[in-house]
C-alpha cells in the first residue's frame, strides 16, 4: 500500500489513496468503492499483469464473486477514466488486467485550498426535501452559522449527529441542512421520522418504508444494503433517542456496506457509533441584559436570534404586535428566562396575545421559581422546558387541557375527524355535536398557542404534537386516570377506519387507497401495543378490541407488504385468546394468518398455513358467513397450489364457484374464471385453461379487484396476465407469451406492490428460460433477485436463485456445482410447486421427488416434461429402451393435455434417440407433425433444435 502522503499521478489524473479520492485536474472523479479498489490494485503495479483471481481476492476478500462481476467493475473503471490518453487498463486475454499508462509518485503537498463550500441559496419559505406531510416550519431563525457549518460537515463526514435537549430545534435544523446539500446528493434526500417507533427493531422497517421499499420481514437490512450500495444519498434519521441502539446499529451497517451514503441524525444523546461526528446544538443567541434605567439598544435586540423568533411567533398570533422600546426589555427578559430554547420561546410567544408581554414576563418568572425548586435533580435546561410546558398547560382552560392530554395517545400525525372521535367527551355533559364543536375550537386554540402543529404540506390537513409535548401530554393523561378510556376510544377509532378501508380496498385504485390509509399504520401499531400490553410489565388494555383491530387491519399490512411483522401480531392475538376465542373473532384472524404465512413463512410452515385456512373455512361455514367463506375458499385454493396439490385446489375453486353463482356478481365471475384458468393450467388441462383465461382477459372488468377477498390478492390484471402468459407458452405460442410477460412486468413496476411485481417476474423468468432467451432471462432473473432481496422477500428470492442456476446451466457461464444445486433442493423454501417448476428448467435440476410426482400424476402441468427429462437421463446411462418408453409417454401425455411446448420437446428427444439408433425413418415423422403446427417462435431454442434435427434427418 502507498504511504499515507503518497499521490499517484497519471495522465491528467491524481490518485490520493489516503483519501480514497481520484481527481482529474481539480475535479473529483466519482468511482464506486469496488472500482476504486481495482484501480489502486492495478496502479500499484503499473505495466504488470495482475491476475483475475488475485484482483477478486483483494477487492472481494470475504465474498464469492463470479468473474462477470470483475468485468463489470473494470468496465465501470474504464468508463470513469474516459480514455483521454488512450486506454489505461488493458485486458490480457486468459491472464488478467494491466495498468499500461506511466505512473509517477509524489508526496502530497498542501494543495491550493478549494473554494469554501457555500450552501445553496435558500428561498423563503424554505422548500422541504422531505415527505409532504412534514409541517411547514417557515423561516429558520438564528441558525445560519450552524446550517453553513453542518452543510459542509455532512459532505465531509458520513455520520453526523445533531445532539441537544428536546425543543432545541434539531429537526428544523436538520431539514434546513438537508435542503442545502440536496443538490450534492442528486436530490436523493430521505427523511425518516423515528418518533412513532417503540422498538429498536423497527428502525430498519421505517427506513425501508421511507425509501419506498416494502418489507415482509423484521430484518429488511439486506434489501436496504442492496438498494443503497452504489447510491449517493443523504438519510436524515430524526428522533433517534428512544430507539438509539437500533439507530446506531443501522448507521454502522449502512456506512460499512455502502460507499456514498451519508447520515444526518438528530438525538438527545450521541449514537456512539463508529466514525460518528457529534454537533451539540446550542440555544439561540440571547440579548445582553439591559441595565436598570437604561434605554435598550433596539438594533442589538432586533439582531438577537432569540428575540427575532419571539417577535415572529408573537406577530403570527397578533398581527399588531411590534417590538418597541416599551416592550423590548420584557421580550429580552422572557428570552433569557427561557434560555434561548426555541420551543419554549414559541410557547411563550403564543401567550403574548392574552397577557401582554409585561404580564407574561412576570408570570413566567413566578412559575419558574416554583418549578425549579421542585426538580433540583434535573438538568437546568430540562427544568426550563418542563417549566415552560407546565406553565403553558396550566394556562389552558380545563377543556383544552383535557384535549391536549388526550392527544398524547397519538403516536403519529392524525386527521381532524380522528382527533374529534378520540378527544370529544359527551360524558362531560355535552351533546355529541356540542362535544365535537368543543374539540374543534380547542384544536384551533392549541394550534394558535403552538402546542399543536398543523401540517399543511399534503392534500389532507394533519395534526401532530412535537415529541416533547406529546411526552408531556401522555404523562398528564396517565396522571389523570383517563388513559385507558382514551386509548380504548383510540383503538376503536382505528377499528372503524380499518373497517372502512377493508370495504374500499377492492373498489379504489390502490395508489389512492394507500394515500388515504397507508399512513395509519403507526396508529394501528400504537393501538395494538396498548390492547395487548408490552409483554414486560404493562398490562393489556383490551384483548378483544386488539383482536378485532388485528383482523380488520389485514389489507393494510398486506398492501404495505409488512407480512412478517403482521404474522407476529397475529400470533400474539391468537395466543391471547387461548381456548375461549369466539368463533366470529377467531375466523378472520385464522384467515389473515394463512395469508401471512403464504408470503412470510417457510416450507415447514405449510401445515400451519393449511390448518389456518381450513379452520377459517370451518368457522365461516358454521357461522354461515358468505363473505368469509369465499375468502377462506380462495385461501385454501391458493394454499393447495403453493403445496402442489392441484386436484385439491380444483375442488376449492369449484366450491368457490357455487358461492359465486349464488351470491356473486359479474366481478366475482371474472375472479372465478381466473381461478379456474390457473388451476386447470397446473392440472395440465390447457385447452380448458385457455377458455377460462380468454374470458377473463377480454372481460371489461378484467382490471378490477376480486370481490369478497378481503384485500388479499395479487394485482388482478397482473394475475390475469401471469396465467395467460404461462398458458400461451405451454400451448406453443412463445412469442405471444414473451410479449405478455413483458407487459406483466411493466404493470408490476407501475403498481409498486412488492408481491405483485414478484408474481409478474415469476412469469417472465419462466417463459424467458423455457424459450432459451439468454438476455431476457438474465434481465428478469436479475430483477427478481435484486427486488426480492431489497424488499426482504426470501420466498421469492429462492425463485430468483433457481432461475439464476438454470441460466448458468443453460448458457454455460459459471455453472453451479453439485453442492450449490443440492442447497437449492434442500432450501427451506423449496416445496412441491418449486420442485415441479425447477424440473422444467434444466435436466440437472430434475429431482427424484419430481419424477415420483410425475409418475403418480400429481405433477399435472409438467408431467410430460419431467418424464422426458427422466428419459434423457436414462438415454445418457445407455438404457435406450426405457428412454424411448419415457419419450413416447411424454409425447402422448403432452398431446392429450394440449401442451404443444412439451410435445415439441418430447418429439425432439425421441427423434434424436431414434436417429442415434439408426432408425431415421421412424424419427422424422412424429417430429415434423408437431413442428408444422407451430406458427411462431422460430428463434426459440426448442424450435431451432427441432429444425436442425429435421434438416439432418432429411
Amino acid at each position: 500500500m502507498p504511504a499515507a502522503d503518497t499521490v499517484l499521478l497519471f495522465g491528467p489524473y491524481r490518485l490520493v489513496p489516503a483519501e480514497r479520492a481520484l481527481y482529474q485536474g481539480a475535479r473529483p472523479v466519482r468511482l464506486s468503492g469496488r472500482a476504486f479498489d481495482l484501480l489502486l490494485a492495478l496502479i500499484e503495479r503499473p505495466g504488470e499483469v495482475v491476475g483475475k483471481d488475485e484482483l477478486i481476492a483483494r477487492v472481494w476478500p470475504q465474498s464469492f464473486v463470479e468473474e462477470g462481476n470483475l468485468r463489470v467493475h473494470i468496465g465501470t473503471l474504464r468508463k470513469a477514466l474516459g480514455g483521454d490518453d488512450g486506454p489505461y487498463v488493458e485486458n490480457v486475454v486468459g491472464r488478467g488486467y494491466s495498468f499500461v499508462a506511466p505512473v509517477r509518485r509524489a508526496t502530497q503537498a498542501a494543495p491550493d485550498p478549494p473554494a469554501p463550500w457555500q450552501p445553496a441559496a435558500r428561498p423563503s419559505p424554505r422548500p422541504q426535501p422531505t415527505a409532504a406531510t412534514l409541517a411547514s416550519r417557515g423561516r429558520v431563525i438564528g441558525r445560519e452559522d450552524a446550517i453553513r457549518q453542518l452543510a459542509a460537515q455532512v459532505i465531509e463526514r458520513r455520520l453526523l449527529t445533531v445532539v441537544g435537549p428536546g425543543g432545541m430545534g434539531k429537526t428544523t435544523l436538520a431539514l434546513a441542512v438537508a435542503a442545502d446539500v440536496a443538490p450534492h446528493f442528486g436530490q436523493r434526500v430521505h427523511f425518516v421520522d423515528l418518533a412513532p417507533l417503540t422498538e429498536s427493531s423497527q428502525v430498519g422497517v421505517a427506513l425501508a418504508m421511507a425509501l419506498g421499499l416494502p418489507a415482509l420481514s423484521s430484518d429488511p437490512l439486506p434489501g436496504l444494503l442492496v438498494h443503497l450500495r452504489d447510491t449517493d444519498a443523504l438519510l436524515v434519521l430524526d428522533n433517534c433517542e428512544h430507539v438509539i441502539d437500533g439507530a446506531a446499529a443501522l448507521a454502522e451497517r449502512l456506512l460499512c456496506a455502502t460507499a456514498r451514503v451519508h447520515i444526518l441524525a438528530t438525538s438527545r444523546e450521541p449514537l456512539r457509533a463508529e466514525s460518528e461526528c457529534v454537533h451539540r446544538l446550542a440555544p439561540l443567541a440571547l440579548p445582553a441584559a439591559v441595565p436598570a434605567g437604561a434605554a435598550p439598544d433596539m438594533a442589538l435586540l432586533a439582531a438577537s436570534p432569540a428575540v427575532q423568533l419571539f417577535v415572529e411567533r408573537a406577530t403570527a398570533s397578533v398581527d399588531s404586535f411590534r417590538l418597541t422600546e416599551d416592550n423590548a426589555a420584557a421580550v429580552a427578559e422572557i428570552c433569557r428566562r427561557l434560555d434561548g430554547i426555541p420551543l419554549a420561546i414559541e410557547l411563550a410567544a403564543g401567550r403574548a396575545e392574552f397577557f401582554g408581554v409585561h404580564a407574561l414576563a412576570a408570570r413566567l418568572e413566578d412559575c419558574f421559581a416554583v418549578l425549579t425548586r421542585g426538580r433540583r435533580t434535573a438538568l437546568p435546561r430540562h427544568q426550563t422546558l418542563r417549566a415552560t410546558l407546565d406553565w403553558s398547560y396550566h394556562m389552558l382552560p380545563p377543556a383544552e387541557q383535557a384535549i391536549l392530554r388526550r392527544f398524547g395517545v397519538f403516536r403519529a400525525p392524525f386527521m381532524l375527524e380522528c382527533a374529534v372521535a378520540v378527544a370529544a367527551d359527551e360524558a362531560e355533559g355535552k351533546q355529541e355535536g356540542d362535544a365535537a364543536d368543543a374539540v374543534l375550537d380547542g384544536i384551533a386554540n392549541l394550534v394558535a398557542k403552538s402546542l399543536l402543529i398543523a401540517d399543511t404540506g399534503g392534500d389532507t390537513m394533519l395534526y401532530r404534537l412535537l415529541a416533547t409535548t406529546r411526552a408531556y401530554a401522555l404523562e398528564k393523561l396517565r396522571a389523570s386516570g383517563d388513559q385507558d378510556r382514551v386509548a380504548r376510544r383510540y383503538a376503536q377509532r382505528c377499528c372503524d377506519i380499518m373497517a372502512r378501508a377493508q370495504e374500499e380496498v377492492e373498489r379504489q385504485p390502490m395508489a389512492q387507497w394507500l394515500a388515504v390509509y397507508g399512513r395509519t399504520i403507526d396508529h394501528v401499531r400504537a393501538a395494538l401495543d396498548w390492547a395487548f400490553g408490552d409483554g414486560g410489565g404493562v398490562a393489556a388494555g383490551d384483548i378483544a378490541l386488539g383482536q378485532r383491530l388485528c383482523a380488520v387491519s389485514a389489507p393494510l399490512w398486506y398492501q404495505l407488504s409488512l407480512m412478517g411483522e403482521y404474522r407476529g401480531r397475529l400470533e400474539r392475538a391468537l395466543r391471547a385468546g387461548g381456548d375461549t376465542l369466539a368463533p366470529a373473532t377467531e375466523m378472520p384472524l385464522r384467515l389473515a394468518m394463512g395469508h401471512a404465512l403464504l408470503h412470510a413463512g417457510e416450507h415447514s410452515d405449510s401445515r400451519v398455513r393449511s390448518e389456518a385456512f381450513a379452520r377459517a373455512l370451518d368457522l365461516a361455514q358454521r357461522l354461515d358467513d358468505v363473505s368469509c367463506r369465499m375468502a377462506a375458499l380462495w385461501g385454501c385454493y391458493t394454499d393447495a397450489i403453493f403445496n402442489g396439490d392441484y386436484e385439491i385446489a380444483l375442488g376449492y375453486a369449484e366450491r368457490y364457484g357455487i358461492d359465486v353463482d349464488r351470491h356473486g356478481g359479474e366481478l366475482a365471475r371474472v375472479g372465478h374464471a381466473r381461478m379456474l384458468a390457473r388451476v386447470m393450467y397446473y392440472l395440465g388441462r390447457q385447452r380448458s385453461a385457455r377458455a377460462h383465461i380468454d374470458f377473463a382477459v377480454h372481460h371489461p372488468l378484467r382490471r378490477e379487484g376480486q370481490s369478497r377477498n378481503r384485500g388479499f390478492q395479487f394485482d388482478p390484471h397482473i394475475s390475469t396476465l401471469a396465467v395467460q402468459g404461462r398458458i400461451l407458452w405451454l400451448q406453443g405460442y412463445p412469442d405471444q407469451a414473451m410479449a405478455v410477460a413483458g407487459q406483466c412486468v411493466e404493470e408490476g413496476l407501475r403498481g409498486a406492490h412488492a408481491i405483485s411485481l414478484c408474481f409478474a417476474l415469476l412469469l417472465a423468468c419462466s417463459v424467458a428460460t423455457w424459450s432459451g432467451d439468454e438476455a431476457a432471462g438474465r434481465r428478469y432473473t436479475g430483477m427478481m433477485l435484486e427486488h426480492s432481496q431489497r424488499s426482504a422477500l426470501p420466498h421469492w428470492h429462492f425463485w430468483g436463485e433457481g432461475f439464476a442456476a438454470a441460466q448458468r446451466l443453460l448458457h454455460g457461464t459459471g455453472a453451479p456445482d453439485d453442492a450449490a444445486i443440492a442447497a437449492l433442493r434442500q432450501s427451506r423454501f423449496c416445496g412441491d410447486l418449486q420442485v415441479d417448476v425447477m424440473a422444467t428448467l434444466h435436466p440437472r435440476l430434475l429431482t427424484p421427488r419430481a419424477v415420483e410426482r410425475a409418475e403418480s400424476g400429481a405433477a399435472g402441468w409438467c408431467r410430460a416434461e419431467v418424464l422426458r427429462g427422466w428419459g434423457e437421463s436414462l438415454a445418457q446411462a445407455g438404457a435406450h429402451a426405457q428412454a424411448e418408453r419415457c419419450f413416447r409417454r411424454a409425447l402422448d401425455i403432452a398431446g392429450e393435455q394440449g401442451a404443444g411446448a412439451w410435445e415439441l420437446r418430447a418429439a425432439t428427444s425421441l427423434a434424436a434417440l431414434l436417429r442415434a439408433r439408426e432408425r431415421r425413418l421412424d424419427a422424422r415423422a412424429p417430429l415434423l407433425a408437431v413442428y408444422e403446427r407451430y406458427s411462431e417462435g422460430w428463434g426459440t431454442r426448442d424450435l431451432l433444435q427441432a429444425r436442425a434435427l429435421l434438416d439432418e434427418l432429411g
